[in-house]
């Protein structure tokens, strides 16, 4: 089974129709779009952070004015990658508390890279929606290096390669991952496929990849669902869909993205209110009967499974509005 992002190595165990063993190995996620061959040394203090791994401040504070709040250092604006503010709408007043929280608790000698999820992931937003206006800088949006349609359409491969879409065989585990999958994976595809219906205003069915039937070969979903897809992702707002795509990078499932999404609304339908916790399992469902039957690769299955859910998380903090 193909997964963008992933390396799936195969043992095969026994004979032909004996299954086969599986471990993959997570790529951390990053955004898509940057263009890496543009360089970026704006003095900004995120870049600053980033490259010195050192505490640089003394004070972390959160200004409201008006409409907007801004995170501060030393009661300077904290600013973006590529220098924008970091500012984000009074709506999202927790949120702002949650970056104040996140600055002020970093450990004072060495930085981690990983440490400031929520900041990286609001910098992404803020990025990509001053990069969307029609009167962006040229330079800005080189940056980004990609507008939100290629975005869009280069998000919507996962939807072929989901890891909620792949079904293992039965005869693997004794059939227990298959039937935890099929208890956890097609209620949220079925939930999946009725949202994107009354996106297309019209019946959307989700192609499956059951190990059983179709063997090992990629999946692909029919034109009309890719088109009700993209349609869904056009919808969205720069900072949902830079939500969306650290929620797809991570979790490997476009679905995992959508559901997010659809989870945080204001009064979810009942099969789509769960936990972040919930939805990582489901994202690590084959990780964590492969741990339980070979054990555990130290340094690569805890390193996955807390990146895995601080990722998770905080998209889910930024999605939520007040």
């Amino acid at each position: 089974m193909l997964r963008i992002g992933t390396r799936r190595l195969l043992y095969k165990s026994g004979n032909l129709c004996g299954g086969f063993k599986t471990r993959r190995f997570y790529a951390q996620s990053t955004a898509l779009g940057i263009d890496s061959s543009v360089e970026n040394n704006l003095q900004t203090e995120t870049n600053r952070v980033s490259k010195t791994m050192q505490k640089f401040w003394n004070v972390v504070s959160i200004e409201e004015n008006g409409n907007d709040v801004t995170l501060k250092l030393d009661n300077k604006p904290v600013r973006t990658p590529l220098g924008n503010n970091m500012t984000i709408p009074r709506d999202r007043r927790l949120l702002g508390l949650a970056l104040q929280h996140e600055w002020s608790n970093l450990a004072s000698l060495s930085i981690k890279p990983h440490s400031l999820p929520v900041t990286s992931l609001v910098s992404r937003c803020i990025d990509l929606e001053y990069a969307s206006k029609p009167d962006a800088d040229a330079e800005l949006v080189a940056k980004i290096g990609a507008d939100r349609e290629e975005i869009s359409r280069t998000l919507l491969r996962y939807l072929d390669t989901d890891t909620l879409l792949c079904f293992s065989p039965k005869s693997e585990f004794e059939g227990a991952l298959r039937t935890a999958q099929d208890k956890l994976y097609l209620p949220l595809i079925k939930a999946a496929e009725t949202f994107l219906s009354s996106v297309a205003n019209e019946p959307i069915a989700i192609q499956i990849l059951d190990a059983d039937m179709h063997g090992l070969r990629g999946n692909a979903q029919s034109e009309k669902t890719r088109e009700a897809a993209l349609k869904y992702l056009r919808s969205l707002s720069m900072w949902d869909l830079a939500v969306f795509e650290k929620t797809v990078l991570t979790a490997k499932s476009f679905i995992c993205g959508l559901l997010l999404l659809r989870n945080k609304a204001h009064s979810p339908s009942p099969e789509l209110f769960f936990t972040m916790e919930e939805l990582a399992h489901c994202a690590t469902l084959e990780t964590v009967y492969q741990i339980e039957r070979w054990g555990e690769v130290e340094d690569t299955h805890d390193v996955d499974y807390r990146d895995i859910r601080r990722n998770i998380n905080a998209a889910a903090l930024v999605a939520y509005r007040d």
